[in-house]
């Protein structure tokens, strides 16, 4: 019943991580806080991390300061709680992990990953979060330039079905 684990300045690399994944899959997982500060993460780890904890609900702190994350590693965590690619997408995003700390280097990633961490997790979280990243345009094209999808009308309305648009205009 781990709950806590901080193996800061500890040379963990992606070997190391698949190893952490073990600790975070399944619905018998325990761990709330998860310290990896100074170590040698690199774009591969963060891939081994960022798809175990799709579907994680016991992390909800992850800090990963001071590792060899790359700007795409970094997308990659904020995908994890803001995938902007699809509404789908967005409202199957990570609500239980509050708390994700990077590198000073991707400031702008921290601050988005930050925003979308500010919707509590509840019944109606990721539905708030499609709300305001979805449907808010300046927001989407923010989100839509630094995830590296391609900000279009005929992408974004290509995910409404017709028969849902009364639910969608309802949400608003």
């Amino acid at each position: 019943n781990l709950q806590q684990l901080w193996i800061d300045d500890n040379n963990i690399n992606a070997d190391g991580c698949r190893e952490l994944a073990k600790l975070l899959q399944g619905g018998d997982a325990t761990l709330e806080t998860l310290s990896l500060s100074n170590n040698r993460i690199d774009g591969d780890g963060v891939e081994i991390l960022a798809s175990v904890l799709q579907n994680n609900t016991s992390l909800k702190y992850l800090d990963l300061v001071r590792n060899r994350i790359s700007v795409e590693g970094n997308v990659k965590l904020l995908k994890l709680v803001c995938d902007i690619s699809s509404m789908e997408a967005t409202l199957q995003t990570n609500c239980t992990l509050h708390t994700i700390y990077v590198d000073e280097d991707a400031e702008e990633i921290q601050e988005w990953i930050d925003y979308a961490n500010s919707f509590t997790c509840n019944s109606n979280s990721n539905r708030e979060k499609l709300i305001d990243m979805q449907l808010h345009s300046m927001r989407r094209a923010d989100l839509c330039r630094l995830q590296g999808i391609e900000r279009s009308n005929a992408a974004f309305y290509g995910d409404f079905d017709p028969l849902h648009l009364p639910e969608i205009l309802a949400l608003v």
